[in-house]
């Protein structure tokens, strides 16, 4: 890769997400380590920050992803207030009312129950809709999930992200976007609304899968007993 191009985590998961292990306090120290220049922690359904945060030159993107009631997940990046978890079509609207970008995360992976697949989203919304398609997401566990996506991706004329979907540290920078020239926030967004990306990664483990599993299942219980 060109010394021009930074890396980025545009799908990850921290604690704020009820199946997350990455402390979102040890984003930077991690970025460093698996040499991102950013991230973008998309919680589930409620962003943990509305404001880009830039420490030495690395950024935490704010993002959430949210399970519409239709269509399934879709990816705000740049959001700026919190939305409700609404229509696939009003979701989006959202997130370009307050000047942020549209990702459809994982679309063609029919082993998740709120992929586009499965929920039969129309190639019609997509267009109009969705800025930017997950072309690679680390959690896909058969790869040909992620090149049915980059089909898709290339057949309705949109750029591709790569994230890891990681929920440990174990998984972040699995998958990275690269984007060139990046200096400010500004350019960040600037190179993925441009849809100049180039994407590279690979499937994590998925014996990975399981400690967020049943973390998962851990914190619901706690949760439901307050």
């Amino acid at each position: 890769m060109s010394e021009r191009l930074s890396a980025f985590d545009l799908h990850m998961h921290t604690l704020n997400s009820k199946d997350g292990f990455q402390s979102p306090y040890g984003l930077f120290k991690m970025m460093k380590k698996k040499g991102l220049r950013g991230v973008a922690p998309t919680e589930h359904h409620r962003a943990a920050t509305l404001k880009v945060i830039e420490r030495d030159g690395r950024f935490i993107i704010p993002a959430c992803e949210y399970k519409s009631k239709d269509y399934g997940e879709v990816i705000g990046l740049f959001v700026t207030e919190h939305i409700e978890n609404r229509t696939f079509e009003e979701i989006s609207d959202d997130v370009h009312d307050m000047n942020g970008l549209v990702v459809l995360p994982h679309p063609m992976d029919p082993l998740r129950k709120y992929a586009a697949i499965r929920r039969g989203l129309p190639d019609a919304l997509i267009i109009k809709h969705v800025d930017l398609i997950e072309g690679i997401n680390s959690r896909c566990i058969i790869n040909l999930f992620n090149k049915r996506a980059q089909r898709l991706a290339k057949r309705l004329n949109k750029p591709m992200t790569a994230g890891s979907d990681g929920h440990s540290f174990l998984e972040m920078g699995h998958a990275k976007t690269w984007l060139q020239d990046i200096t400010s926030a500004d350019d960040i967004f600037n190179e993925l609304k441009r849809g100049r990306t180039q994407i590279t990664g690979y499937p994590s483990i998925f014996f990975l899968h399981f400690p967020t599993m049943f973390w998962q299942r851990i914190r619901r219980l706690a949760y439901d007993s307050w």
